[in-house]
Formats: C-alpha cells, structure tokens, sequence
C-alpha cells in the first residue's frame, strides 16, 4: 500500500505519508474550521454552519450552550424570524432536526 497523494510508503495510522499528511494537517488549520459563521438554534439543539471555501456553508451538530451563543451570530428558529422566508426556515429545521437525529 502506497500513500494516496505522492505515492510513498504512508504511516501506520492512515492512507497518507507523514509530510503529506502533514501538509494536509496544515493546510486544515490555515483555513481555519473553528468559529462557524452563523448558529442556528431549535428545539434544544444547536447546529453551527461552517463555510467549505467554496461560497457554501457545512452544517455540523454542536453540544453547545444556546443560553451561551453570541446573538448576532444566532438564528433562533424557535421564535419567528425576520428577513428568511417560510421555505428557508423550514430547510433550517429539517437541517437541524436531521442532524439531532443522526
């Protein structure tokens, strides 16, 4: 087995060899995955929406505080909310419920 990207021996933990799996590593981090763009909140849950580098928005399930979130990033889909309409709003539940339910 040959690593995936250069073609050498990769490591004992994955398909890759150290540096390629370094440069990937690093390249992760430079793009930045940790504050997500905007929080969507509903029934208890909470779901961060994360950009992908391509303009769209990756939703992932947080176990986060909705108390605790900062308002200006949150959208409270439990109460009504201005500036979406009702289709929007309803792809934002069945997103968040889909993942809850995962």
């Amino acid at each position: 087995m040959k690593c995936v990207i250069c073609g050498r021996r990769p490591s004992r933990q994955g398909a890759y060899c150290q540096i390629c799996a370094d440069k990937l590593d690093s390249q992760k981090r430079r793009n930045g995955n940790g504050e997500p763009k905007h929080y969507l909140t509903y029934k208890g849950h909470v779901v961060g929406l994360y950009p992908n580098g391509d303009g769209q928005l990756v939703p992932r399930l947080l176990g986060r505080n909705p108390d605790k979130l900062p308002k200006s990033k949150t959208i409270n889909l439990n109460t009504y909310c201005e500036g979406f309409d009702r289709g929007q709003i309803k792809r934002f539940k069945a997103c968040v419920l889909s993942l809850a339910s995962a």
